[in-house]
């Protein structure tokens, strides 16, 4: 008999039959490490890759079979998120964008212009934390236009809704150059995903209303935040 090393369950043979775990051990290599990173990051079957597909093909399904518990080949999605954010700024550093010269605004209308610049490059320098404590800002709207779910479960839809769109704008971007939080295509795939998650028989025109509403809100927190910050601190 062997005790499986990572849920001690006693068995015989070469696999555990409750988990899966191998009943010998690899040595720890270079190439193990990469292996195991591309087979985790890369599976289609469960992974990076499997959100990927099911969150493109069929989001609601997913995002409930998740909730419900059904989620050994999901994707964590608050590593989805990251991973995704992360990815977006790569992408972006790749292309160089630079953040416009404050004295162009300035020789336009002063101060309101100014404060712009001033608050647009702040998140874009804290863009990655900015861009993640939206997803709880949309999660306290969705939470209210959406009962269904508890708090903590709106955070975790909304890290799988924020973490596809944020792929997709990786797409947008290298077209529009338009950064994330400024990317309309992103705005409304994330709209447009809250729809698909969240509608209900026989109630689209409100499911749509509240996808936007709950959309637009968290957006407007998002730039209220950083406007407030840099006009206090000046």
């Amino acid at each position: 008999m062997t005790n499986c090393l990572n849920c001690e369950t006693s068995y015989k043979g070469n696999f555990c039959p409750e988990c899966g775990q191998k009943s010998t051990v690899e040595k720890i290599t270079f190439s193990f490490l990469v292996n195991d990173f591309v087979s985790r990051f890369m599976d289609i079957d469960k992974g990076m890759l499997f959100n990927l597909k099911y969150l493109t093909t069929s989001p609601k399904k997913t995002v409930f079979d998740y909730i419900y518990g059904k989620r050994k080949n999901v994707f964590n999605p608050v590593s989805y998120a990251l991973i995704a954010t992360s990815l977006n700024l790569i992408i972006i550093s790749l292309f160089e964008m630079h953040w416009v010269d404050t004295t162009k605004f300035e020789n336009f209308e002063g101060e309101l212009y100014s404060n712009s610049y001033e608050a647009g490059k702040f998140i874009g320098t804290y863009i990655k934390f900015f861009w993640l404590l939206n997803i709880v800002f949309l999660s306290l709207f969705s939470r209210l236009f959406f009962k269904t779910f508890s708090f903590l479960e709106h955070l975790a839809i909304n890290c799988f809704i924020v973490g596809h769109a944020t792929l997709l704008g990786i797409l947008s971007y290298t077209i529009l150059r338009f950064p994330i939080v400024f990317d309309p295509i992103v705005f409304i795939y994330i709209i447009l995903l809250s729809f698909m998650i969240f509608q209900k028989k026989g109630e689209r025109f409100e499911t749509i209303v509240a996808s936007i509403f709950s959309v637009f809100f968290s957006y407007l927190l998002f730039y209220i935040i950083p406007f407030s910050i840099v006009f206090l601190t000046k």
